[in-house]
């Protein structure tokens, strides 16, 4: 008798055993991980930019470049995907132009085009779209310590280093813990820039260096239709999201603070 009504038989973990035996897959999780882990650098990036926003005063000037860096956010995601495309390709693109200015001779390198360089490339396109609001989070954070803190730290003869190590990144830690979590979370799930950025190829172009676990799964979806390893990939993304949100929750005691308070 059908499970699911149209004919289907259980296959028990004939799926699962599959995948893991593709070294597409295998390479599918490498590369989620190792781009979703490059993508953190938002967190110290937008650290930095509110430390120094914040030190402009609460005037129209912080508000200026308050709104400067979040705009990328509100730009639509394809323009800026296809923009990178043009600051990021390996002849005449932006950043090779600056590089050649800078160092004095040409660089023709292919950020998005060439294997060895392409998780750099996506990493660069993925925290100049999202620094902007990791900052802002950091920035209403920082802005909600109390100013006697810093008064007092002044007095005691504190140096700014030691004011924000000693004072303003351990009360930061649930913000820090947010963004942690939720930026994993959306580095596992990483597929429209990617997808874009390889001439709209869920093969993870160049040479497979930037599928990611829901390109494979939006592969055998769509592309290759073979359901049965997309629902098992599917489960697979499933687990290590709701595994490595619990890790970063326990590690970083965010339950226990909430729960106390």
């Amino acid at each position: 008798m059908s499970i699911v009504g149209y004919g289907e038989k259980f296959v028990g973990l004939r799926n699962y055993r599959t995948i893991f035996g593709q070294s597409q897959f295998i390479r599918a999780i490498v590369n989620t991980f190792v781009l979703a882990f490059l993508g953190l650098l938002t967190i110290p990036l937008g650290f930095f930019l509110a430390v120094l926003i914040n030190s402009l005063g609460k005037g129209k000037l912080q508000s200026f470049f308050r709104i400067g860096f979040y705009l990328p956010n509100i730009i639509t995601g394809v323009s800026v995907i296809l923009m990178f495309s043009v600051v990021l390709q390996g002849n005449g693109g932006l950043l090779n132009t600056f590089l050649s200015a800078i160092l004095g001779k040409e660089v023709t390198i292919g950020w998005l085009s060439d294997a060895r360089y392409s998780k750099i490339g996506a990493t660069i396109l993925w925290c100049w779209s999202n620094t902007g609001y990791s900052m802002l989070i950091n920035l209403a954070s920082l802005q909600s310590i109390p100013g006697e803190l810093y008064e007092a730290a002044t007095v005691d003869g504190a140096t700014p280093w030691k004011t924000i190590r000693y004072i303003v990144m351990p009360l930061m830690r649930n913000c820090f813990t947010f963004l942690l979590v939720t930026g994993v979370i959306n580095g596992l799930s990483r597929f429209t820039d990617l997808y874009i950025v390889g001439q709209n190829s869920a093969a993870g172009i160049p040479s497979g260096t930037l599928q990611t676990i829901l390109m494979y799964i939006y592969q055998f979806s769509f592309d290759v239709p073979q359901f049965g390893l997309s629902s098992a990939g599917s489960i697979v993304l499933f687990l290590l999201v709701f595994v490595f949100t619990m890790i970063n929750v326990k590690m970083t005691g965010f339950l226990n603070d909430e729960e106390e308070g």
